[in-house]
């Protein structure tokens, strides 16, 4: 049984008679990379607060590697990175310069984290580049090797894609994954992008008015947004035979003239080509399933009519 690295109780945080976050318990197990989902609003970034210990709870109980009293909480958080909020950088200074700084600050003694975490980021050759002409992307990265500099169990990220364009995405979310494979971090990371959180989560927790809508493995939710196709032919004993031979295909069934097929549904012109070629009529073409962003619009269109 792996060891829970996050657990939080019944967790509140209200404002007057305003609850940013409602009554959540989440489970965060070492090794995860738990994507906090929501729409902006939601209370993804103050339940990250909480958990970091930068604003206090109403009410609940917050747990980090298995320890739950204020004295074992700010000890616990010395183990975790964090990226809430944009760092203060400098902006006339370079990427090593700005960590240099922070490095003093917090007391290190070992000046090589300083570039070990920016060779991990991809950000070791700017030289002498200030931070001023940094891309959007270069600046979180840079964040991210603030984050990442005393080799954290537990990184927590809030919206760190938001803004970025395609390549910067990329980049981040490479090096999100390289730091839980290489070094096995625990990564809690929040967004409304669900699309891209899809490539990188192995867990989900999906937020709504400050509550906790569903939590879903990434295998789960792949099977609740499974796609196939259905396709009417003429002749099905031959499609059927067409599809094992031709297309390696074995995970479909049959009912009457129409094959549902349950695997390689993103290429439904390649089954009607071989379907056709090999002497079968197809009729008739529909897919079936929901896209990860329907099944996200939908989860929060029954939270909104509640």
């Amino acid at each position: 049984m792996r060891e829970t690295v996050i657990q939080t109780k019944n967790i509140v945080k209200r404002y007057g008679k305003f609850s940013a976050v409602d009554d959540i318990s989440i489970s965060v197990e070492r090794g995860d990379i738990y994507a906090l989902v929501g729409q902006n609003g939601a209370g993804k970034t103050t339940l990250l607060k909480l958990i970091c210990g930068l604003t206090p709870p109403s009410g609940g109980e917050i747990g980090l590697f298995g320890r739950n009293s204020p004295a074992q909480l700010g000890a616990a958080r010395s183990h975790m990175g964090t990226m809430i909020e944009t760092p203060g950088f400098f902006p006339y200074l370079s990427a090593k310069e700005n960590l240099e700084y922070y490095r003093i600050q917090r007391g290190g003694k070992v000046k090589a984290k300083v570039e070990d975490a920016l060779e991990f980021v991809g950000l070791d050759k700017t030289g002498g580049k200030k931070f001023k002409s940094f891309s959007l992307g270069m600046k979180q990265r840079l964040g991210l090797a603030l984050a990442i500099m005393d080799d954290p169990e537990l990184l927590i990220l809030d919206e760190p894609i938001n803004g970025l364009d395609p390549m910067g995405i990329k980049e981040f979310r490479d090096v999100i994954l390289k730091l839980n494979r290489e070094k096995k971090t625990t990564v809690l990371i929040s967004s409304h992008i669900l699309g891209e959180l899809s490539q990188i989560a192995t867990t989900y927790g999906f937020i709504g008015k400050g509550r906790l809508l569903e939590r879903d493995t990434a295998g789960e939710l792949k099977e609740k947004c499974r796609s196939s196709l259905r396709i009417d032919v003429d002749n099905a004993e031959l499609a059927s035979d067409i599809l094992r031979s031709q297309m390696g295909c074995e995970n479909f069934h049959v009912s009457g003239n129409t094959l549902q097929i349950d695997e390689k549904s993103d290429s439904p012109e390649l089954f009607v080509k071989a379907l056709v070629e090999g002497g079968v009529m197809v009729s008739q073409v529909f897919r079936s399933g929901i896209s990860l962003e329907q099944y996200f619009i939908k989860l929060i269109g029954g939270i909104e009519h509640a």
